[in-house]
């Protein structure tokens, strides 16, 4: 097998005088950090070995090497890095908290939100003062960096698991401030090159505080603020049902929600206006509460089912069967849908969406359109623990838990394939289209006749 490259220290990285920068690590030092994950990594981790050989991953660790001093920017570039062979969705990368915090009270972030598609970055939202940083904008780049060139450094050093960066990029289209933040620091103002009209322009954005940024994001959202809530088209027989999130302190401290009242009401509906096409709608749903992907589907399906199929963790560098979160066999509901199933799914239908998503699937239960979700739809990682690297205090989220959600597939261990896959575009957004949602009323319609 060929053996992994020497791995420099070349960041792409264009001066911008912020935070971290005045702190410097020593070699040694940023070596010896880097010697402690790899042995976390090798003692905790479940998954590390699931999409990178042990001759990768430790060819990977070995072969890294530093030339000089480096801030903790570039330590931070370098470290994360390491995703290209742990390749895990769940094991997340922060930067030390003592910046972090600083980052948050001081850092003026870049205050837009773009949109990469896979070749070009566009203007998905904008959250600066400039009237100029139109909607659909193409994005050339940014303080001098080619957006390619950045989009592409970043999601190199992004959470994915395995090869599938659909939930990596999912967000860099949902949080880019503050990763960019993490990867380029802070600036008092951005040099962004944009096309309109056929023309390049560079304009000068100001860079925003996070209060404010934040303000202007909430001010921003479009539809309906609840997470979780059903719509009916009666004239179409059809319910969609969307849930924005599993988790319970999001839903109770943002939504002012709780799950399972609030599922029972939408059963409730349901069953009244005799809905017979059902829409679930998972997109941008990054996970939550194993309970409650089991409470809905017990009303989905109509015969036994399972979660997870096993559990393992991780001792000493073995991998050893255990309990997890609701193991075994659950049963339907005695009243349960009997109709058509359709699930909207994207890149940001990560973990938690995506066990329901792979139940659903197992069972031949759903129609699923979108994009391929992030994540695995036969295993994954979760109950992570922070660790903090004792020099550079970098914080990661380590996972200690493995979900073996269904038996695997002849060693491909990909993520929910749509049915019909609906390519986004910059055009949608634009228009303000919900192209998957009208797929599937296409769908419903066509089956009638």
């Amino acid at each position: 097998m060929t053996k992994l490259k020497y791995i420099l220290l070349n960041i792409i990285f264009v001066p911008i005088i912020g935070l971290g920068q005045n702190v410097c690590f020593s070699k040694q030092k940023v070596l010896d950090d880097i010697k402690y994950l790899q042995s976390k990594l090798i003692d905790k981790h479940p998954n590390i070995h699931i999409y990178s050989s042990k001759e990768e991953f430790s060819d990977f660790f070995e072969n890294i090497a530093i030339q000089d001093s480096l801030t903790e920017l570039e330590v931070y570039n370098l470290i994360t890095t390491s995703n290209e062979v742990i390749k895990d969705g769940h094991t997340l990368f922060y930067p030390s908290r003592k910046w972090t915090e600083n980052n948050n009270l001081n850092g003026l972030f870049i205050p837009l939100q773009p949109f990469w598609d896979g070749s070009k970055l566009y203007v998905s939202k904008n959250y600066s003062l400039s009237d100029e940083l139109q909607i659909g904008a193409e994005i050339v780049s940014i303080n001098g960096i080619e957006s390619s060139v950045l989009i592409q450094s970043m999601l190199k050093r992004m959470m994915r698991d395995g090869n599938n960066f659909n939930y990596a990029t999912w967000v860099l289209n949902t949080f880019f401030y503050e990763y960019f933040s993490y990867f380029y620091g802070c600036s008092e103002g951005y040099v962004i090159k944009i096309v309109t009209g056929g023309l390049e322009k560079d304009l000068l954005v100001k860079g925003m505080a996070k209060t404010k940024l934040f303000e202007n994001i909430k001010n921003n959202k479009r539809g309906i603020d609840k997470g979780i809530y059903l719509e009916i088209d009666k004239e179409k027989s059809t319910g969609i049902l969307t849930i924005k999130d599993w988790h319970t302190d999001v839903l109770k401290s943002y939504y002012k929600q709780k799950f399972i009242p609030e599922i029972k009401k939408a059963i409730n509906i349901i069953e009244s206006e005799n809905i017979q096409n059902l829409i679930i709608d998972v997109r941008d749903n990054q996970g939550g509460k194993l309970k409650y992907s089991k409470y809905l589907l017990s009303y989905l399906l109509n015969e036994p089912f399972e979660l997870v199929e096993q559990y393992y963790k991780k001792k000493n560098g073995t991998i050893l069967d255990c309990n997890g979160p609701q193991s075994g066999i659950h049963q339907p509901m005695s009243r349960n849908f009997k109709g058509n199933v359709y699930v909207l799914i994207n890149g940001g239908s990560f973990s938690n969406s995506g066990i329901f998503s792979s139940v659903l699937r197992k069972h031949q239960r759903a129609i699923f359109i979108g994009e391929e979700t992030g994540g695995s739809e036969f295993v994954l990682c979760g109950s992570q623990k922070r660790i903090t690297l004792p020099n550079t205090g970098i914080e990661i989220d380590l996972p200690r838990l493995q979900f073996m959600i269904k038996s695997k597939k002849d060693n491909e261990y990909r993520s929910i394939i749509p049915d019909y896959y609906i390519k986004p575009k910059i055009e949608y957004i634009i228009e303000q289209k919900d192209k998957d949602l009208e797929f599937v009323f296409e769908l419903i319609n066509n089956s009638k006749q």
